[in-house]
């Protein structure tokens, strides 16, 4: 009887774990018109602030946005798949200057976002409330510690999965709209 080599064996095995479990991970693509949108988010600031070395990861050569920093995507929907779409991105603390709320605006159409994060960034002006209806999906929404002003728009509280959500230390005022209870 001829033994295996058990280096040889564990090599093996670790081989095939790559192959089967890690790389269709890596493999996974978003929509093009996702990966399009953060590029346009990223370059709209770019526009205004001259690096922002927390998106460096963000660039067309990618093959994906799945892989880059602060994007979360869904896993595939079926093990024959590698299409995957945006679910939830953490931009947290991007920017110590000041930034004007239309900046935002590309990340409407990523519309399969559940989370965002957009707290800690000076965002100017006031929420972007067409904006903000568009993401239906939304489960998560943090716009705290931003400079936005006015009311809060009555279509946040029409998020009909939204579960969490913090406005704290913005310049809002009023009351706040019925629709409150919906949430």
């Amino acid at each position: 009887m001829v033994m295996a080599n058990p280096s040889l064996l564990l090599k093996s095995i670790f081989i095939l774990f790559i192959i089967f479990f890690l790389l269709p991970y890596r493999s996974w693509s978003c929509p093009e018109y996702q990966k399009q949108a953060l590029l346009h988010f990223k370059s709209s600031i770019l526009a205004i602030h001259s690096s922002l070395q927390t998106l460096d990861s963000w660039n067309s050569s990618s093959s994906s946005c799945c892989l880059w920093d602060n994007v979360t995507c869904s896993p595939p929907s079926n093990s024959n798949s590698t299409s995957s779409v945006v679910i939830a991105l953490h931009l947290s603390n991007l920017l110590a200057q000041f930034m004007p709320s239309n900046l935002l605006a590309p990340l409407f159409f990523i519309r399969s976002l559940r989370v965002l994060d957009i707290s800690k960034n000076s965002i100017t002006d006031q929420i972007p409330a067409l904006g903000f209806g568009n993401l239906s999906n939304l489960v998560h929404l943090d716009l705290s510690s931003n400079n936005f002003n006015g009311s809060i728009p009555p279509q946040l509280f029409q998020l009909r999965h939204l579960q969490y959500l913090d406005l704290a230390s913005n310049k809002l005022h009023g009351g706040l709209s019925p629709k409150v209870g919906s949430l």
